[in-house]
């Protein structure tokens, strides 16, 4: 009786460590940004974390800081055979040493610690506010050190009559996925619902060159920027994040952004409270 219970044991324990993490929404749902907290263990800083993202950045507010000096180091060459595609939660751009043509080397150093560049994706609309009011829509960044810990790059992206080279890779791949019978680069459609199906994710799409130089320019290499201590937007919203969300806004033109949400649709965090006084 005594192995039988053991052997129970340990099947149940090897198919809860095998499972596939909780799904999660966007929406109102069972599932959506009010309940992560409590869709797993593993995400229960998503209710209980008190340095939580995204947050409105107001002016004078005490947790966030306007940084006016740039980067104590910054390396944002053009990223080579990119793959975007959509991860069922936003659209997303990533690479690995075997598909470009030159190692990861874009980073930032923030207090002498050096962070890479590991993947870019978009929220529509944005997620932080600032002064209470949100942009059409925000590009995410996303830095690792060596040790693990992260830092992120916040752009606001606002509609505007031109288009902007940077995102042509957005309508061409909106233009891709609708020109596939079963999907590129995205989650295959049922044809009922037409909501995409987990795990039949196709090919990605290859974006053969991702130049950052108009973007810098445009930023100013990412100055100024708001600083503050926070978290990831999506679960398990793990906090200790290095945010950096740059004051100023790039344009994005209308045919891009209507690109932009025809892929992703709603995809963003509500703001989180921070203590109005008194530090962090």
């Amino acid at each position: 009786m005594k192995v039988a219970l053991n052997l129970a044991l340990a099947v149940a324990a090897l198919i809860s460590a095998s499972a596939a993490p909780p799904h999660w929404t966007y929406g109102k749902d069972n599932a959506g940004p009010q309940h992560w907290g409590q869709l797993d263990p593993l995400y229960g800083t998503c209710g209980t974390g008190h340095k939580q993202s995204p947050v409105d950045i107001a002016v004078g507010a005490p947790y966030v800081h306007l940084q006016k000096k740039t980067f104590s180091a910054l390396n944002y060459p053009p990223i080579h055979n990119a793959l975007c595609g959509y991860d069922g939660h936003a659209v997303k751009c990533e690479w690995t040493a075997t598909n470009t043509t030159t190692t990861n080397v874009n980073s930032i150093t923030i207090k002498n610690k050096k962070y890479d560049l590991i993947n870019f994706h978009f929220h529509t609309p944005s997620e932080h506010r600032i002064d209470n009011a949100f942009a059409e829509a925000e590009m995410h960044l996303v830095h690792q050190s060596a040790d693990g810990a992260l830092a992120v790059v916040g752009i606001m992206l606002q509609v505007q009559a031109k288009k902007n080279p940077f995102f042509n890779w957005i309508t061409a791949l909106d233009k891709e996925v609708d020109r596939a019978e079963k999907g590129h680069g995205f989650l295959v459609k049922d044809k009922v619902t037409g909501e995409p199906v987990p795990g039949k994710e196709q090919v990605k799409y290859k974006v053969k060159k991702v130049d950052f130089t108009d973007l810098l320019r445009v930023t100013g290499e990412f100055t100024p920027r708001w600083e503050y201590d926070g978290s990831l937007t999506t679960p398990p919203c793990t906090e200790g994040v290095a945010w950096n969300v740059v004051k100023t806004s790039v344009g994005l033109g209308i045919e891009q952004y209507d690109a932009l949400v025809d892929l992703e649709a709603f995809n963003a965090r509500y703001i989180q409270d921070r203590p109005q006084k008194g530090g962090h």
